[in-house]
């Protein structure tokens, strides 16, 4: 082999690094777990130290298990958003902050912002709808509540950002990084959401925005040292983990869609249409290489959901693992009627952050009766984040009109699949690959060194795609049941955010 490309995808419970074949075959693969620390305010932060060991652990992996003299390049992709602050010298200055952080405090500064009016140039600068578990938050929460500590932070990035400084020695970050809150789209550098959130002192902390198929820098003495890897291995501007999806599937024109239904649930359209507006839904990202936007519209539950629902069970179902478990729930959901005999689901298991922002969104089922069964239950579980999909794509541009493709741990469940397709009312093509994150970022690196187009060095035959057709009777009889979710689901989030409900 004399083309070796590696990739490091650091996610925020997962990590994994893979070596390539330039044809896309897998040599190598290697996996560990980060903690993320929880507490009951709804903070979620990482020790990025931990997250560096890991990750650096994970390569290690990969070096004993290969010959990397034949390694040309490295690429990297990681978890988004989030506030990661170092001080001048590279060094984190506390736990990271994640993008799923709800911590009150922040919730509550967030809240007071929308209420002001000051979220109008973030949307009209990168067509996002704010969150609390993202860099500007993050940085008003620790000017807030430890103003020494935010009088020590020098540079602001992302994880994937660390995880280059740490690689590499170099501090830089692509485009899909640097969107949200603060870059203007039309001009692709920094703009006037950094003055409406209060954020200014922030603009000379953040790295300019480049190309995920640019060399950051090559692996230092000491990342070999740590790693396991050959100084002076070329490695590229680390990118978002969902930028790094979207390569690996040769995704780069417009009008092309994609859903994950991972951990959460993510509904992916590539536009180069995009007009912002002060008021806009969910996310947008900039493509890591191409001159197209990522309409990100990302609920907060989706296979979760149905892990979730399976745990409850483990006696009355029977298995010895949760995917025994969920095969015989598989079984029961099957003779369960579509529409699940009028049972409804609202997902928002974790709050909800598409196509609408509640981080007080709560679950639960409705239209329960004395004769619902688990059939009915783990159907309406399954229909209710298909629904949620479909409330991303109606809330966004309509419901797609090419088939779309569907990866993440939910799309080894066909039933699930099936009931997709149907809702949706298009064919969904399941991609089987599980590495197309590390995938996209091994073409990344190698189009860092080579100046090829990352798209093109992608295309790849590995696995058979399954289609998924959509029934048009289905898709009728889906009517109904989807008008309840959508009635039901406002007016539930009404309920919950009534004054005259309790704390």
């Amino acid at each position: 082999m004399t083309d070796i490309r590696l990739a490091l995808d650091v996610g925020t419970t997962a990590i994994k690094a893979a070596a390539f074949a330039p044809s896309g075959r897998q040599l190598v693969h290697a996996s560990t777990s980060v903690a993320v620390h929880r507490r009951p305010d709804g903070s979620n932060e990482q020790d990025p130290i931990a997250v560096w060991i890991a990750a650096a652990g994970c390569l290690r992996q990969i070096a004993t298990r290969i010959d990397l003299r034949a390694a040309t390049s490295l690429g990297v992709c990681a978890q988004g958003d989030g506030f990661w602050p170092l001080d001048a010298k590279g060094v984190p200055i506390g736990n990271a902050i994640l993008w799923s952080d709800t911590r009150d405090d922040a919730a509550a500064d967030l809240a007071q912002l929308t209420a002001a009016g000051a979220l109008g140039p973030v949307g009209r600068g990168c067509n996002t709808a704010l969150w609390p578990g993202t860099s500007a938050i993050g940085w008003r929460w620790l000017r807030r509540t430890a103003p020494a500590q935010a009088a020590r932070v020098a540079h602001v990035g992302t994880c994937g950002d660390w995880i280059g400084l740490k690689l590499t020695g170099s501090f830089a970050t692509d485009f899909s990084n640097a969107t949200i809150p603060f870059l203007d789209l039309r001009s692709r550098s920094y703009g006037a959401a950094l003055s409406a959130l209060e954020c200014d002192d922030l603009r000379p902390m953040l790295p300019r925005p480049r190309s995920a198929a640019e060399q950051l820098g090559t692996i230092t003495a000491e990342a070999a040292d740590e790693t396991g890897l050959p100084t002076g291995l070329p490695v590229s501007v680390a990118t978002l983990d969902l930028g790094a999806m979207i390569v690996g599937l040769g995704m780069a024109r417009a009008g092309e869609t994609m859903m994950i239904l991972g951990t959460t649930a993510v509904v992916n359209i590539l536009s180069d249409s995009i007009t912002p507006t002060d008021d806009p839904i969910a996310a947008t990202v900039l493509h890591p290489t191409h001159d197209v936007a990522i309409r990100v519209l990302a609920p907060s539950t989706g296979a979760a959901a149905l892990d979730w629902f399976a745990s409850l069970h483990p006696v009355s179902l029977g298995g010895d693992g949760a995917a025994e478990i969920v095969a015989k729930l598989n079984a029961l959901v099957q003779h369960a009627p579509i529409g699940a005999n009028g049972v409804i689901f609202l997902p928002y298991l974790n709050g909800e952050r598409a196509p609408f922002v509640d981080p007080g969104a709560r679950a639960g089922f409705l239209n329960l009766s004395a004769t619902t069964g688990q059939g009915e239950l783990g159907r309406a579980v399954m229909e209710g984040t298909a629904f949620s999909l479909r409330h991303c794509f109606e809330a966004e541009a309509g419901l797609p009109r090419e088939p779309v493709r569907l990866t993440g741990g939910g799309a080894n469940n066909p039933i699930w699949c099936q009931i997709i397709a149907d809702v949706i009312g298009q064919d969904v093509l399941v991609n089987p690959s599980s590495d197309l994150g590390l995938w996209g970022a091994a073409c990344l690196g190698a189009a860092a060194l080579t100046g090829e187009d990352p798209i093109a060095l992608a295309r790849r035959d590995r696995d058979p795609i399954t289609t998924y057709p959509a029934s048009t009777a289905n898709h009728a009889a889906y009517e109904p049941p989807y008008k309840r979710y959508t009635a039901l689901s406002q007016a539930v989030r009404a309920a919950n955010n009534s004054p005259e409900m309790p704390p």
